[in-house]
């Protein structure tokens, strides 16, 4: 009878025993380190066609004059939408020399010249700031053909708010080239190419 109640006693101690003891957690990690490195950028498109497809545009201006009595300037425009994140960047133009197939008697100088800025919903109007003298109304030979011209001097990136589309953080340039119908030009054709460049600084 005593051999019976030690053994039942020395079970109960060895359980007790078992239950005291914690079991050893066994894990495994992994880590993902996150880096995001954002890259400074330029973009300059056709404000017609303000897409992928539009950017870097090549924008034809075609005027045609006929010299009459009360004849209205000839215009044209080329407009285009900048974006940028980087806080500075110029906006710079060029010309090619000038082709006269007349010859019209036509120079840079009878070329009026007028820039102006706007801005979308989401950008800053005041990202970039004319250069004079295209703060006001000027001419053709403004624009040099030996070597770039300031046009605008950005000091702030474009946009002002998230715009997941990227749709309406543009800051738009729009150009307008006008010629009056004097008598003193003659039939033909006279011609140049304005580059204008988007660079940073």
């Amino acid at each position: 009878m005593k051999l019976k109640s030690h053994i039942i006693h020395s079970g109960f101690i060895a359980l007790a025993i078992l239950i005291a003891i914690p079991l050893k957690t066994i894990s495994q990690s992994a880590t993902v380190p996150i880096n995001i490195n954002v890259n400074g950028t330029l973009t300059i498109s056709d404000a017609s066609n303000d897409a992928s497809s539009g950017k870097n545009p090549t924008i034809n201006v075609n005027l045609s004059i006929t010299p009459d009595l009360g004849a209205a300037p000839a215009v044209g425009s080329a407009n285009f939408r900048i974006r940028t994140n980087r806080s500075t960047w110029r906006l710079t133009a060029q010309r090619t020399a000038e082709v006269d197939t007349g010859p019209t008697n036509i120079v840079a100088m009878d070329v009026a010249v007028l820039v102006t800025t706007a801005a979308g919903t989401n950008a800053n109007a005041m990202a970039g700031i004319l250069v004079a003298p295209f703060n006001a109304s000027t001419d053709l030979s403004s624009i040099s053909t030996s070597a770039p011209v300031d046009i605008i001097s950005g000091t702030a990136k474009t946009s002002i708010a998230k715009d997941n589309t990227n749709s309406n953080n543009y800051f738009q340039v729009n150009t307008q080239y006008s010629i009056l119908p004097d008598f003193f030009f003659q039939p033909g054709t006279w011609r140049t190419t304005i580059t204008y460049n988007l660079v940073s600084p």
